[in-house]
């Protein structure tokens, strides 16, 4: 098949073509596709953390049918019933009694609300981030992204002397180096809107923040009067075993809460839809005009990400992702593999850390996705020496097992 797309993408020459069911899983989102051969395959993709249902739960297909019957597009100045609703749902969710949501379409989108909201609120001009980072490719999340790869040509951030399309003030601290973040904010004082992190670091190859970090972090902002930005696209709605990845990590104390949390991938169950939620004191600085999106929050993207919400409640599925990660630590553990550094992560957000065979091996779980395609398992790899699993989060030990024992065999050769 010809790929008229821009070359954007890595090519896993692979064209799928559909979920595939079993009668255990009747009743609920498949763990399974098909490609258009027929070959089947675990799927621990999920669209890269878009399918805490998995594939076609049919409560979530027919939530999305009746609402296409119904309404699904409306323009931002009026309301409707699903978005409303939505956002009343996410209310109860976060760390502040009184909240206020934007509704967007992806995460980088929300990122580029947070920052907008950060700056007006504050009056202030720099945004900190982080080595390792990853928060979106639109120029001010991608000025916060770490990678310099995906940054040229297009953004240059402070200390950055190069010609670009764009300058940011964006300037970056090492990972869980509390010392070096204060450090910025002596460096530019009072010009430091916003500290963002993400609580668990996704694309960088799955790396949870201490306890100890995150609370440090919300202290120097308090301090130093800035805000702080936690961005929740991957680690959060559920994937952790709360909803917050920062519930997980650090606890439900509101005095120990992010100023600003911003969600996309899994709150729509596989549809488009990001949200950016603030207490309703800052949300008052995105005055009318400020921001916008046509097709954030429309009907149909929001009624998909109720019937979200609800299964994720009604099926118990916070406590099932939650069990994920050391239901995979105790099967390896019978069934030690030696070239495996690590396994890491959050409930169903986990990394399986590959070590190297030598000093020059600086990628070597980079052929793994390829490999474990082959005998029928769907992976991603970040950073080139970390098996991503990203499965939906009704999935157990079987589907943990076949990972596994997958692993083992590619890497066995």
């Amino acid at each position: 098949m010809q790929d008229l797309r821009w070359p954007t993408y890595a090519n896993r020459n692979l064209v799928l073509d559909g979920a595939v069911f079993d009668d255990v899983e009747s009743g609920r989102g498949s763990v399974r596709v098909k490609d258009r051969d027929g070959k089947v395959y675990l799927d621990a993709v999920g669209g890269i953390g878009c399918l805490p249902l998995g594939h076609a739960h049919p409560r979530w297909v027919a939530a999305v049918e009746a609402q296409m019957r119904k309404l699904v597009a409306a323009a931002g100045t009026f309301w409707t019933e699903p978005q409303q609703e939505l956002v009343a749902m996410l209310a109860k969710h976060m760390p502040w009694s009184d909240t206020r949501t934007f509704l967007g379409n992806t995460g980088t989108e929300v990122t580029e609300a947070s920052i907008k909201l950060a700056l007006r609120a504050t009056g202030r001009d720099v945004v900190v981030a982080f080595e390792r980072a990853f928060h979106g490719r639109t120029l001010g999340a991608i000025a916060m992204t770490a990678n310099a790869a995906y940054r040229e040509p297009y953004v240059a951030c402070l200390g950055e002397d190069r010609p670009a399309f764009a300058h940011m003030n964006v300037v970056r601290a090492p990972w869980g180096d509390l010392d070096a973040v204060e450090a910025l904010f002596v460096r530019y004082p009072s010009r430091i809107a916003m500290v963002a992190i993400e609580p668990i670091q996704g694309e960088a190859g799955i790396f949870p923040a201490s306890r100890e970090f995150l609370v440090g972090l919300r202290e120097l902002c308090t301090r130093h009067g800035a805000l702080l930005g936690d961005d929740e696209i991957q680690a959060g709605s559920g994937r952790t075993g709360n909803f917050l990845a920062w519930t997980t990590l650090v606890g439900d104390d509101p005095a120990l809460a992010p100023d600003i949390v911003w969600l996309a991938k899994a709150i729509g169950g596989g549809f488009p839809i990001a949200s950016c939620s603030a207490r309703t004191d800052l949300a008052a600085h995105m005055i009318k005009g400020s921001h916008g999106s046509t097709f954030g929050g429309n009907p149909l993207a929001c009624a998909a990400a109720v019937a979200t919400l609800r299964v994720m409640q009604d099926e118990g599925l916070y406590a099932s992702a939650k069990a994920q990660l050391p239901t995979l630590q105790a099967i390896a553990a019978e069934d030690p593999e030696p070239r495996v550094k690590e396994i890491r992560g959050s409930g169903a957000m986990i990394g399986i850390e590959i070590a190297a065979t030598s000093a020059s091996d600086a990628q070597p779980a980079a052929a793994l996705g390829d490999a474990m395609q082959a005998k029928g398992v769907l992976v991603t790899i970040c950073s080139g020496h970390t098996v991503r699993v990203l499965l939906p989060y009704h999935a157990g030990a079987a589907e943990l097992r076949q990972i596994w024992t997958t692993l083992r065999q590619v890497l066995a050769g």
